[in-house]
C-alpha cells in the first residue's frame, strides 16, 4: 500500500470517529525566468479584512489554532519529498468538502512568509469561488485571457495580503473543459512557473468526480493536494477520485472539516495563541 493510499485510509478511519462524535459539517458548498518582462498586476483596490469570509483564518485570524494547522501545511509542502512543488493544484471528489477553503488560507499561509511570492489561481471556472472568499469583484480572469479577450497583466490581482496575486476565473465560458485542455492553459502554466523563481502558484480546480477539467489541469502539476471533509467525503467517492489521479505526484490528503476539540484529542500539542 503506497503512502498515499495509507494517508487515504487513515482519513477514512479518523472521518468515521468524527460521526461517532457527532462533528456537523458547518463549512457551505464549494459551489470551488530571468530576464523576461514581468507581469504587472492590475491596479485595484486592496481586500479589506472585513470583506474577506470568515473562514480564512489566515487572513481574519492569523494567530488561531486553525491558522496554525496551514503552517504546518505550508511546511509539510515545503519539505516534500521530491523537492518543493512549484505549481500545486488543490482538488477534491466532489463539492463542498473544503477544496477552495483550503486553496486560500494555502496560499495566503505562504504569501505570509517573507520568501516566497503566490499567485493563486481560480480553476473552477464552472462555479468560482475565489473571489467571493476574498472580496474581490473582477470584471475579467483566467477563462477571457484563455480566450484571448484580455491581456494577463489586466487580469492579475494584487490582493494586499502579504504577497499574493489572484488571477480570478473570468467571466462563465460556454465550453470550460476545452479552455482548461487547451495548448494555451499548457503554456499559461509553464510560463507562470518559469517567471518567477520565488513564485509557488496555487491552483484551485473543480471537484474530480463533477467534470473532466481537473483532470485535464493535472497533468501541468508539480504536486496535487486532495481535500477530504470529514463529514462529507464518502471511502467510495475518494477511492474514485484517487484512481483519476494515477500517474499524478499527488503530496498528500488534507482532512478538511475537523471539530476543533476533536482534533486536537487526535493531534494533542499545546497551542497557544501568540502573545498569550
Amino acid at each position: 500500500m503506497s503512502r498515499i493510499e495509507k494517508s487515504l485510509e487513515e482519513a477514512i478511519r479518523a472521518r468515521q470517529a468524527v460521526r461517532r462524535a457527532g462533528a456537523q459539517a458547518d463549512e457551505p458548498a464549494d459551489t470551488g525566468a530571468a530576464g523576461q518582462k514581468k507581469f504587472q498586476p492590475a491596479e485595484v483596490p486592496l481586500v479589506k479584512s472585513g470583506t474577506v469570509d470568515l473562514r480564512m483564518a489566515c487572513i481574519r485570524e492569523p494567530d488561531s489554532y486553525i491558522a496554525e494547522q496551514y503552517r504546518k501545511l505550508r511546511a509539510r509542502i515545503k519539505s516534500a519529498p521530491g523537492g518543493a512543488p512549484r505549481s500545486i493544484m488543490v482538488t477534491s471528489a466532489g463539492i463542498g468538502e473544503g477544496k477552495t477553503v483550503t486553496s486560500v488560507n494555502l496560499a495566503a499561509a505562504i504569501a505570509n512568509e517573507l520568501d516566497n511570492t503566490v499567485l493563486l489561481v481560480d480553476t473552477d471556472l464552472r462555479n468560482p469561488m475565489v473571489h467571493r472568499y476574498l472580496g474581490l469583484q473582477p470584471q475579467a480572469g483566467l477563462s477571457d485571457y484563455l480566450k484571448g479577450s484580455v491581456e494577463l497583466k489586466d487580469v492579475l490581482i494584487k490582493t494586499g495580503i502579504g504577497r499574493l496575486m489572484v488571477l480570478p476565473a473570468g467571466n462563465s465560458p460556454e465550453n470550460p473543459s476545452e479552455l482548461l485542455s487547451s495548448i494555451r492553459m499548457g503554456e499559461l502554466a509553464e510560463e507562470l512557473k518559469k517567471r518567477y523563481s520565488d513564485r509557488y502558484i496555487v491552483y484551485d480546480s473543480s471537484p474530480l468526480l463533477a467534470t473532466a477539467d481537473a483532470v485535464s489541469l493535472a497533468r501541468h502539476m508539480d504536486g496535487i493536494l486532495f481535500v477530504m471533509s470529514a463529514a462529507r467525503t464518502t471511502h467510495r467517492s475518494a477511492q474514485r477520485a484517487m484512481q483519476l489521479l494515477k500517474g499524478c505526484r499527488v503530496l498528500g490528503v488534507v482532512f478538511n472539516n475537523v471539530q476543533e476539540q476533536l482534533a486536537r484529542h487526535m493531534y494533542p500539542y499545546p497551542y497557544e495563541r501568540a502573545g498569550a
